[in-house]
């Protein structure tokens, strides 16, 4: 009996089955063992990784990019690419090329230029020196351009105006100047703009064509000030960062509708009109407008648990803090205004905050003026038992992204704000187990306190005088020379509003990672505050070891009068010693008769014998 029709068609397609599972298996399907990378793509790529020392990375002559695609990865250290291929004839285009993390490449190779299928180019985190070619313009299809953490220099080159595919750009810390170029407006795909080098504003008002953008993030501008103008209703906006950009303007009354906003920083610019006009944005995560001129009473509604607020050195801001719970601690800065804290804090802190504001603050108010303070960055209390007795005071509250701790005993303060859009707030203490040889009170070198944007301390109540400021520091987190690849914490130090150090370098100064090292700085005290403040400016490195690793960095701080480093009363001044030496002199007159006294004995006996023998002897 023959087999139905449907059954016959069930065993042909068994059958098939069968065979296919029986051929050997191959390391590809053959239509992608017939793919092969494009010969020009090929021998560009073995060109830039030969001049870049990567030779071992670029493989043999037969080896296949595109089939490789791989050659080093790691957090820190990265060297591939990915291809596009063409079905139809088999041919792969080198489409993104990743080289991160390496302290030898520093130049940018001519045969790099020849990969025009590049869509994705990431050079972040190397060495490269000079300034951009500009055959860079032959990248046209580029859609994402990363060239952070170099030491690119030069004006940024017109021929990247022909990039207008362009999604994401990131160029912080590098040294290109010249204006912010217009022609990035023109760039209406971006959705990432993260600048950090010396570019001058003002920022263009066309930029306002930006309309996909989602992160915007400028910063340190010098040169033109800006307006406000710039931003319009970006729709898909999560992250505006324009901290210190020369913007004068006032707050448009309508204010941009920014639906997606979550953090937003408008630090020191030179903003003013009424803080109501903030209240859109009251459902961001963070809202950083200090050092501005914002004015008016402070709404109740924009203080929120949920709401990291800074409003710190904005003299004309008043109003009062809600009534916060005793046992919970918002995340909120407002030194330097004129709001009343008084149901939130005790008034001996009041007291404290008030002198930060320079208001009603004398040293009538400190009934023991004080010549010396001492802190543990990050840490414990430390006493050191030496001839005279230091104590560095404990530091170790949490100030999450915007906070302020009052230490009432001391008269000190300290303020922090900060935090990374990327990743969640820490509490800004780091430390090490790791022990530190051959240096004094070594354990204050174990802790430190960070902060991704400001930190300041305040010491209240000094007599006036002269004084030694001591910074104590230590990198204990960027460990350039163990894996981690070239990273580097710069940031700025101000000593009475006076700057001491730009783009301060706590590995460079100190000769390596996990070395410590002091700054001494002499000031002179004339009013009741002394303020040490660190502050992060653009520069440095992100994410290396870990997203948000940038910022300033302190391990401890002491302040003392440079005759008298630990407030203890000073040696018995040479008046109170006359009596002492007047006794020595007593005394040593007393042993010189002595022995004058013995010799003149001596010397008579010596005689009356010598006269006795000679008579018993008068013929000797």
């Amino acid at each position: 009996m023959a087999p139905s029709p449907p059954l016959l068609l069930l065993l042909l397609v068994l059958t098939g089955l069968g065979l296919a599972a029986a051929q050997p298996e191959g390391p590809f399907p053959p239509f992608q063992q017939q793919r092969s990378t494009n010969a020009a793509d090929a021998a560009a790529l073995r060109a830039v990784f030969q001049q870049w020392g990567l030779a071992a990375a670029a493989g043999a002559p037969e080896e296949d990019p595109c089939q490789k695609r791989v050659w080093l990865q790691s957090f820190a250290t990265n060297a591939s690419i990915d291809c596009g291929c063409d079905a139809a004839n088999g041919e792969c285009r080198i489409t993104h090329l990743n080289v991160t993390g390496f302290w030898n490449i520093s130049v940018i190779p001519p045969a790099l230029f020849n990969l025009t299928e590049l869509v994705s180019l990431d050079l972040s985190n190397n060495n490269l020196s000079g300034s951009i070619p500009p055959e860079v313009s032959n990248l046209s299809k580029l859609e994402t351009w990363h060239f952070n953490n170099n030491k690119l220099s030069g004006p940024f080159p017109n021929e990247s105006s022909r990039l207008g595919s362009l999604q994401s750009l990131w160029m912080f810390d590098n040294y290109i100047e010249g204006l912010l170029p217009e022609f990035i407006a023109n760039f209406t795909n971006l959705t990432d703009l993260i600048y950090g080098m010396k570019l001058r504003g003002p920022i263009p008002k066309n930029f306002s064509n930006l309309i996909n953008l989602e992160k915007l993030m400028l910063g340190d501008l010098d040169g033109g000030n800006s307006t406000f103008n710039f931003i319009a209703d970006w729709a898909n906006l999560s992250t505006l960062s324009l901290r210190k950009c020369g913007i004068i303007d006032q707050l448009p009354s309508t204010p941009p509708k920014l639906p997606k906003l979550t953090y937003l920083d408008l630090r020191s610019n030179n903003l003013s009109g009424s803080i109501q006009q903030l209240l859109p944005y009251r459902s961001s995560r963070y809202l950083y407008v200090g050092e501005n001129n914002f004015s008016g009473q402070l709404p109740s509604e924009i203080v929120q648990s949920s709401l990291a607020l800074d409003i710190s050195y904005n003299p004309l801001l008043n109003g009062s803090l809600p009534n916060i719970p005793a046992d919970r601690k918002w995340p909120i800065n407002y030194i330097g205004t004129s709001i009343d804290a008084s149901r939130t804090i005790n008034s001996e802190n009041l007291t404290l905050l008030n002198c930060l504001g320079m208001k009603e603050c004398n040293r009538t108010s400190y009934t023991n003026p004080i010549t010396s303070f001492a802190v543990n960055c990050g840490g414990k209390q430390k006493t050191y038992q030496d001839s005279l007795p230091i104590t560095f005071s404990d530091d170790t509250s949490n100030l999450g992204a915007a906070g302020i701790h009052v230490d009432t005993d001391k008269q000190w303060v300290v303020s922090h704000v900060g935090s990374d859009p990327v990743v969640s707030e820490s509490p800004g203490i780091v430390n090490t187990n790791q022990g530190f040889l051959g240096v004094d009170m070594p354990e204050l070198y174990q802790t430190a306190r960070t902060s991704r944007s400001a930190l300041s301390y305040y010491v209240v109540g000094l007599s006036n005088g002269k004084y030694t400021v001591q910074l104590f520091f230590a990198e204990i987190v960027i460990d350039s020379q163990l894996n981690h690849g070239p990273g580097r914490r710069l940031f700025n130090i101000d000593i009475q509003d006076q700057n001491i150090k730009t783009d301060f370098d706590i590995t460079k100064e100190a000769g390596g990672f996990r070395r410590p090292m002091n700054i001494t700085y002499e000031v002179t005290v004339d009013n009741p505050v002394l303020k040490i403040h660190l502050y992060w400016n653009g520069r440095g490195t992100c994410c290396i070891p870990y997203e948000g690793a940038y910022g300033p960095l302190v391990s401890a701080i002491r302040v003392f009068r440079p005759k008298n480093p630990n407030n203890i009363p000073p040696p018995t001044p040479p008046r109170s010693a006359r009596p002492d030496n007047k006794r020595r002199g007593v005394v040593v007159g007393i042993a010189a008769l002595c022995i004058a006294m013995a010799v003149i004995s001596s010397s008579v006996a010596y005689l009356w014998w010598k006269w006795v023998s000679l008579v018993k002897h008068p013929n000797a």
